[in-house]
């Protein structure tokens, strides 16, 4: 039962036990056009109704997205700096953040209170985990890119905040079975997010092409030889046909999406185009042709900062799109691409409804969300640097009214 349940019944409960005494008192009182009965009665009878409405429906589990790289001086971290230094981006930069210069900022989020302080956003928000990127312990840049992760888990109160992986395909390529004896071990934490009575929620970004069905099938073999249960496994691509056609060859068990966006464009759709796209070319598909999924949802996608000044791994912008304005000049670039805390409310409010109007695809009751902090690519919820220099906190403040109603 979802929070509004309790809620129901002591209102419920309530206004039955009033109601003899407000009819006592509406004979005593002088004549109103509404006798305080009628309030009462209709009281109970919203109660009621709310109560019959919300009773038995358990509360979707709700993931975001983290991809790291705003922690510690190296790293991806000074192209990220790079990408939101133009005066028209610094609005999306994360709260921690901080101006130096006309096109300058500094973006460090390397210390345990921004984690305590990103964890209570989190719990705000209504989220139940994390959903972090995964770069393993041999990656080149797991050093940098698992600050945040390493963080987390030294946090000594989590808000209730658990955590799952999304594994790359491509790292899982280089790491190939070597990989399962860690991801096990972190199945066994305490915090990390399971699903369906106990297995373990593994997201996989993009089919790891050397890896089959016998891989996946060894992973949750050796869960199971630690006493877990098997791992869930969701392949999130950027198709839903072609993230079906590899759910079925390696054994998975649902898709989902890590942005369902377009490509990488000055020119971006607006975020009330993104989410039909959502809605018809992921939901509607999945209900279509019966794929089990968790379902996806989205903060916005926006790759202008990197259009403009591409990081070294964004190989695919061949040429860059500079913005010669000068930045006394520059206004904050808020344009129907930009999604309002409004409109991300309307939009989490259908996924949950889709969720719940389709419990046969989403036997998890699950919602991942891009994301929690990918602010030069588009998608965030993260509490921004606001104007005032106070952190901007209406993207959670949208989450946890569409979540924690």
């Amino acid at each position: 039962m979802n929070s509004f349940g309790p809620t129901a019944v002591l209102i419920f409960l309530f206004a039955q036990m009033t109601l003899r005494y407000a009819g006592f008192m509406s004979a005593v009182l002088p004549p109103l056009r509404f006798p305080p009965v009628f309030f009462l009665r209709m009281i109970s009878l919203l109660a009621g109704g709310l109560f019959s409405l919300h009773a038995g429906e358990e509360k979707p589990t709700i993931g975001a997205i983290r991809w790291d790289a705003w922690y510690g001086q190296d790293g991806p971290v000074q192209s990220v700096e790079a990408t939101l230094a133009p005066p028209k981006y610094h609005f999306r930069l994360p709260w921690f953040a901080k101006v130096t210069g006309p096109e300058t900022v500094d973006i460090d989020g390397n210390s345990p209170e921004i984690m305590e302080k990103e964890l209570l956003d989190a719990s705000e928000a209504g989220l139940n985990y994390w959903a972090f990127v995964d770069y393993g312990s041999s990656h080149n840049l797991s050093d940098s890119m698992m600050r945040a992760f390493k963080l987390y888990l030294d946090a000594k109160d989590k808000r209730g905040v658990k955590f799952c992986f999304i594994e790359p395909g491509e790292i899982l390529e280089t790491a190939g079975r070597a990989a399962w004896s860690r991801l096990v071990e972190y199945f066994k934490h305490p915090d990390y997010q399971t699903v369906l009575d106990g297995r373990p929620l593994l997201y996989v970004f993009q089919r790891p092409k050397n890896l089959g069905k016998d891989d996946f099938k060894a992973l949750g073999d050796e869960a199971e030889k630690a006493g877990l249960k098997r791992p869930y496994l969701v392949m999130t691509g950027l198709s839903p046909e072609q993230n079906a056609k590899d759910m079925q060859e390696l054994g998975f068990d649902a898709i989902s999406a890590y942005s369902h966006a377009g490509e990488y464009t000055m020119t971006p759709k607006s975020y009330t185009d993104m989410c039909r796209d959502i809605r018809l070319g992921l939901w509607e598909k999945c209900r279509m042709l019966r794929i089990p999924c968790v379902t996806f949802a989205s903060a916005g996608w926006d790759t202008r900062p990197r259009n403009e000044r591409p990081p070294h791994w964004v190989t695919w912008v061949e040429k860059a799109s500079p913005d010669t304005t000068p930045p006394t000049e520059q206004k904050p670039l808020i344009d129907a691409t930009t999604a309002t805390p409004e409109q991300i409310e309307a939009h989490f409010r259908e996924a949950l409804e889709w969720t719940r109007n389709n419990r046969d695809l989403n036997p998890t009751n699950s919602i991942l969300i891009y994301a929690w902090n990918e602010n030069d690519e588009g998608g965030w919820l993260i509490p921004t640097l606001g104007a005032d220099g106070r952190p901007d906190e209406s993207r959670i403040q949208a989450a946890g009214r569409a979540f924690r109603p």
